[in-house]
């Protein structure tokens, strides 16, 4: 392992504990297959009501990772990153207290969707980032078609990502999961499909889906941390 860098980076984690975990773990990776320095992490996990499918608890978590935010720049973090999608309701507000960089996932993602010149996008994510059309708003904004799962398919997320919070997934769910991927993909003749929630990549098997982008929105933003090392 090298030397550290003068780069210090903190972590929002702790909604979905695993998909934070992840995040780390291919950060580490990322970092070390670049062959760079490794910064200083600081990884506040935070313990919050569950807000992914309540709307009515978006306020008090917004409170409590303001906290989090300024405890980051009394460590004179060099960024922020938040390693959960739904939390990005709260980006503009939390962004706006951060004395350093805090690159919003949903900008990366949608950055992503251009660069890759896709035109018909599919968005899975938690029950609150499609209600607030999180993903939705953006694509559109960059003239890319949006869609978003019917309900049956919106009730099957919700659960999955429920069951991946609290590692109870299993591999009835994941073939669950591809099954209604794949008709999503079909009947919306999608070239592209968004994991816009950090949970759904532990349960979606990329190599069932070769044949359309998927973005993985913790591997873009762990992309963009590598970014920030290389500075």
């Amino acid at each position: 392992m090298k030397i550290k860098t003068n780069k210090k980076i903190g972590i929002l984690d702790g909604m979905g504990a695993f998909a934070g975990a992840r995040f780390f773990q291919m950060t580490l990776e990322k970092i070390a297959k670049a062959n760079l320095p490794f910064p200083e992490f600081i990884l506040n996990a935070v313990a919050i009501d569950d807000f992914f499918a309540d709307t009515n608890k978006i306020l008090p978590a917004q409170k409590i990772l303001s906290e989090r935010v300024k405890v980051f720049n009394n460590q004179k973090v060099t960024m922020i990153v938040m390693a959960c999608n739904t939390a990005h309701i709260m980006h503009a507000h939390l962004s706006s207290i951060s004395k350093s960089p805090f690159p919003s996932i949903i900008d990366l993602v949608i950055g992503q969707s251009v660069k890759q010149s896709l035109s018909r996008v599919g968005v899975l994510a938690s029950a609150v980032s499609l209600k607030t059309k999180l993903f939705e708003n953006e694509l559109i904004k960059n003239n890319i078609l949006a869609f978003v799962p019917n309900q049956n398919f919106e009730i099957f997320l919700q659960k999955l990502i429920g069951k991946v919070i609290n590692n109870k997934i299993n591999m009835a769910d994941k073939k669950n999961f591809e099954i209604f991927t794949k008709k999503f993909i079909l009947d919306n003749n999608l070239d592209g499909i968004i994991l816009g929630c950090t949970e759904l990549p532990l349960a979606f098997d990329k190599k069932k889906f070769s044949n359309i982008k998927i973005l993985d929105s913790l591997d873009i933003l762990a992309d963009c941390v590598v970014e920030h090392i290389k500075c």
